[in-house]
C-alpha cells in the first residue's frame, strides 16, 4: 500500500522517482530542499518523521516545557509527538497512523504533517530569538 501511495504522490507532485528504502526500512521523501519526511510502513498503517531543528541549550528548560505542552494529548502537534533524534541533539516531529488509509487520506495527512513541521520550525526560531533577547525572565 505505501509504495503505491508514494508512487501516486510522486507523480502528482512531479517529484521524479519514488525514493529508495534506507537502512531503517523507511522512505525519505524530499518534498523540497527544506522538507524531508521519513515514511515507514506499519502493520497496519504508516508513520511519518521529520527533523525540526537543533535542541538549543539557552533556556532549554523553558523550551522543553513548551514542547511538553504541545505534546499533551497531541494538541499542538496534530496528534504527533515532538521528541529527540538518536543523538539527542535535534528535535523531530513524529506521527503514526496505525490503520490502513486510502490515497487521499495519505496525501492529506502528509500535507497536514508538513504544516505542523513548518509551524514548529518557525516556533523554534521565534523561541531562540526571544531567548537571545532575554524575553524569558
Amino acid at each position: 500500500m505505501l509504495e503505491q501511495h508514494l508512487q501516486e504522490l510522486v507523480n502528482e507532485l512531479e517529484l521524479g522517482e519514488i525514493p529508495m528504502k534506507n537502512d531503517q526500512n523507511a522512505y525519505r521523501l524530499n518534498l523540497s530542499p527544506e522538507m524531508q519526511i521519513e515514511i515507514k510502513q506499519l502493520e497496519p498503517g504508516v508513520s511519518f518523521q521529520a527533523p525540526l531543528g537543533p535542541l538549543q541549550t539557552p533556556k532549554r528548560e523553558e523550551l522543553l516545557t513548551l514542547l511538553m505542552q504541545a505534546n499533551f494529548l497531541g494538541q499542538g502537534t496534530g496528534g504527533g509527538v515532538i521528541g529527540l533524534d538518536e543523538s539527542e541533539k535535534s528535535l523531530t516531529l513524529s506521527l503514526a497512523f496505525p490503520y490502513d488509509m486510502n490515497y487521499k487520506h495519505f496525501r492529506d495527512s502528509i500535507e497536514d504533517f508538513t504544516n505542523y513541521v513548518d509551524y514548529w520550525r518557525e516556533e523554534l526560531i521565534r523561541f531562540k530569538k526571544a531567548s537571545e533577547e532575554n524575553l524569558f525572565g
